[in-house]
């Protein structure tokens, strides 16, 4: 569900930097020349605006198909349940005699 309510607004999750290379609070604008993404502390990646848009993008597409995938699953495994959990042919009819 998160992939289908994520905001459409663009966010660094680390330092973002604007195109007068100052620092910017709050999410990306069309121009911001980098946004560092942090491991706790240390920068592994730099994007641009574009490439950090194109990421969330992908990132909602991987959550919905995972949900997606999921709710396949639990499906499934709720009809196994209740098939497995019927009773069979014999156990539907009265005792004879």
């Amino acid at each position: 569900m998160s992939s289908l309510t994520a905001s459409a607004e663009v966010m660094c999750p680390g330092e973002n930097v604007g195109d007068d290379g100052e620092e910017r609070p709050g999410p990306m604008k069309p121009g911001d020349t980098g946004c560092s993404v942090l491991d706790g502390s240390r920068p592994v990646a730099t994007r641009s605006y574009e490439q950090q848009r194109h990421h969330q993008s992908a990132e909602r597409r991987r959550d919905a198909e995972d949900g997606a995938l999921y709710l396949a699953y639990g499906a499934g495994g709720a009809l196994l349940a209740w098939r497995a959990t019927r009773p069979g042919p014999d156990e539907d009819r009265p005792p004879r005699g």
